[in-house]
């Protein structure tokens, strides 16, 4: 689907990811615990975008505010040459069509509560 080359950005999660793709095709929950700017939110799912295991399927990123939800997704977006609202959707973009299709969707973790 998307041709991301995660080991193009040296952030230290890059050494992590053949494990944990490995780890995801075997069960699907995992917890990743890393310093603030070691990549999770950025280079770990766009690592797994083309996963044959999340074949259209979508990824839900959960942040704690509003501002962290929308500047991942502008990033992500811009990494994959793209605007937010095509693939990589920020919450108050939901509505517009992209909820049927493959997505990586960002949100807060209070909206997804309510």
């Amino acid at each position: 689907m998307y041709s991301f080359n995660p080991f193009t950005i040296d952030l230290p999660v890059r050494e992590i990811i053949p494990d944990l793709q490995t780890q995801l095709a075997a069960q699907n929950t995992l917890i990743v615990q890393a310093p603030p700017g070691a990549g999770k939110s950025t280079l770990l799912p766009l690592a797994l975008l083309d996963e044959p295991w999340l074949a259209n399927q979508k990824i839900i990123m959960l942040e704690p505010r509003r501002l962290a939800a929308r500047t991942i997704a502008e990033r992500l977006a811009f990494l994959l040459g793209e605007e937010v609202g095509q693939f990589v959707v920020y919450y108050p973009c939901f509505e517009n069509g992209t909820l049927d299709k493959p997505s990586l969707r960002i949100t807060t973790t209070g909206i997804l509560l309510q």
